[in-house]
Formats: C-alpha cells, structure tokens, sequence
C-alpha cells in the first residue's frame, strides 16, 4: 500500500452555508503596479482613483516552518515557503443629505499560507486547511463572527 497524507480530525462536517466567491477578473479588470520575483500587486480598475483597490500575491522561503503545534514525526526537509495574498479595500460613507460629508476607511484581510517544500503537500492539501480557516470565522449556524471579533472576543461561544 502507497503512502496516504490526510488530517486526524474527525469534525468534517459540511455547513448548509457557502461562500460563493465573487469572479473577479484579475487579468482584465486590474492594472499590474508592481511585478517583481517575490510580489505583484494589483490595482482595480474598476475602482474611482479615490476609493482604490489593491490585491497583492506575495511568497518567500523560509528556513525552518515554525508552528506551536508538537511534531513528533518531523520530515526531513526543514525548509519551507510562505506565501500571501492581501486585499486593501476603502470603504466610503456618504451622506444623500449633505453632499460635503464623505468618510474614507481602509479594510486589510490577508491570508498567509505556510509550509514545507513537501511533494505531500498538495494544491488540495492547502485548500483543506484554508477551508477549516474560513470555517473558523463562522457559527455553527453559519453566520459569520466578526461581530464577535470586532470586540474583542476571540473564544467561541454558542449560537
């Protein structure tokens, strides 16, 4: 029997709730502003000039993959790759009664993604993980919990 690479929980559970991403056309609908071995930034040119939006992909090597967690069977190979992506968005408020007031507030999310130069890390491996990542940020009942978040509160609590 061959090698077989999977996770060891067992809380796989499918929620009723999706996330449907939205189709962004990042090659016909953002300017290339950077483009460099290690990072390419976007711009959207969809977006007005004052209220921007900009979409970066980064990567770098990593000497050793560091984590919290207890690896007891380590691989042989310590070296490692981190890459990103980040959003920064600007959100506007406007007011229909006073064609004066405007308010600019940037919104950053990023997602770094870590791990070993491993041929049993796999492009459906990584999206596992950043599946449960995303399921993280979510109920049991499927709404999101940033509104916990935003206030500091960090441990789960029941629906």
């Amino acid at each position: 029997m061959g090698k077989v690479s999977a996770f060891q929980f067992t809380n796989t559970t499918d929620q009723a709730v999706a996330v449907t991403p939205k189709k962004l056309g990042l090659v016909t609908n953002y300017a290339v502003e950077r483009d460099t071995a290690r990072r390419a930034q976007l711009n959207n040119k969809t977006a007005p000039m004052d209220a921007q939006e900009i979409i970066s992909y980064s990567s770098r090597d990593l000497q050793v993959v560091n984590t919290d967690l207890p690896v007891l069977n380590p691989a042989r190979v310590k070296a490692g790759l981190l890459y990103q992506i980040e959003v920064q968005d600007l959100l506007v408020t406007t007011d229909t009664d006073d064609a004066n007031f405007r308010v600019d507030e940037p919104i950053i999310a990023s997602l770094q993604i870590r791990h070993g130069k491993s041929g049993n890390i796999t492009s459906d491996i990584v999206a596992q993980v950043v599946t449960r990542l995303i399921s993280a940020l979510r109920h049991d009942d499927g709404t999101w919990r940033f509104s916990d978040l935003m206030r500091s509160a960090e441990r789960p609590v029941a629906d």
